[in-house]
């Protein structure tokens, strides 16, 4: 019997170039792999909702294309078609002559907060009177609840997988809300116990809800916050030319996922993506790539690479005001609630 040889095939024998083939077709399909999130569609719906709230999303006008939506919120398109079908069913959006959904000219009275929360409580009473509970003791605990929560001096705290970010994004949350203090802290250094122990409330990115909730259990309050970056990027991206190769420099994989899913959406790009840490990597491949979209934190390191062509700076904001819209002591009975 004849023995297979272990000396790999030279490159241009037919089983070589049928492996190379294969091994592109899997970059191919790599690079075609949806955006994972923990984001929901009624996640989506808060933030669409949002910026029609604030004017981002004019009344009357015709709602961006969902790729764009699903890029900036860091989704999948699907998600953002649940959230916009949804919305047409509540009132926010309507289909305009079957071609394109606009912002309706005049907008429901309730948010879908309001609506969330109802539906909460809802589930709660049939619960409780499935279970023979009486209903003054219902609305009494309710009560008990809420006034709880509005009136503790619990501490508030921000949090972030990453410093830059961190104190980025606590500034402004400090500006939105001038007469609350908010505390700080990294993702890794959360103590759930003593969040327990202090009645602490944590402000969380959406796209770290599910991390954060892992950490800290059910016990304590979670309050998601939406954030969406600034518009000069995305339009940056718009001038790249197709076929561009793309370095993203994230600040961990969740990070370079949602980023190479904004240029994905933008651009038809070779995308190629490492993490901030990864000094080497950056400063080989840094000057090979026509166009790198990286975290602000790490700008400053990418410019000093010899021979980058162009760097595209992407920052994440709070994607409203706060202290006006986000209803904070309502956000956080319903996370307890729920």
């Amino acid at each position: 019997m004849k023995q297979r040889s272990d000396r790999n095939d030279p490159p241009n024998t037919p089983r070589a170039a049928g492996e190379a083939r294969r091994s592109d077709a899997e970059d191919r399909d790599q690079r075609r792999k949806p955006v994972r999130t923990s984001l929901t569609a009624r996640d989506v719906h808060e933030a669409v909702e949002e910026r029609i709230s604030k004017g981002l999303y004019p009344l009357g006008h015709r709602l961006p294309p969902l790729r764009s939506i699903a890029a900036e919120l860091g989704t999948s398109p699907s998600t953002v078609s649940r959230a916009v079908q949804e919305m047409i069913r509540d009132g926010w959006l309507e289909v305009q002559e079957r071609q394109f959904v606009r912002v309706r000219s005049q907008l429901p009275h309730k948010s879908a907060r309001h609506a969330e929360v109802q539906r909460a409580i809802k589930s709660i009473a049939h619960k409780w009177k499935l279970w023979g509970g009486d209903e003054h003791e219902l609305l009494g605990d309710i009560q008990e609840i809420v006034a709880e929560v509005f009136d503790t001096d619990g501490q508030l705290v921000f949090t972030e997988c990453n410093v830059n970010d961190l104190n980025y994004l606590g500034e402004q949350l400090a500006r939105e809300l001038p007469n609350l203090s908010i505390g700080r802290a990294l993702i890794a250094d959360l103590d759930a116990g003593r969040l327990r122990q202090n009645k602490s409330a944590v402000l969380v990115p959406y796209y770290h809800y599910a991390e954060v909730k892992e950490i800290v259990g059910l016990d304590v309050s979670i309050v998601r916050v939406n954030t969406s970056p600034s518009v000069a990027p995305l339009d940056e991206l718009l001038t790249v030319p197709p076929g561009s190769k793309v370095l993203v420099v994230g600040h961990n994989k969740r990070s370079v996922t949602r980023l190479s899913g904004i240029v994905r959406d933008y651009v038809e790009a070779q995308i190629t993506a490492i993490l901030e840490d990864q000094t080497e990597k950056l400063i080989k491949l840094a000057p090979q790539a026509d166009v790198v979209f990286a975290v602000w934190s790490v700008a400053e390191a990418t410019a000093a690479v010899r021979g980058v062509k162009r760097i595209i700076v992407v920052r994440f904001a709070l994607d409203t005001s706060l202290g006006a819209k986000l209803k904070l002591g309502a956000s956080m009975a319903e996370q307890e609630s729920l």
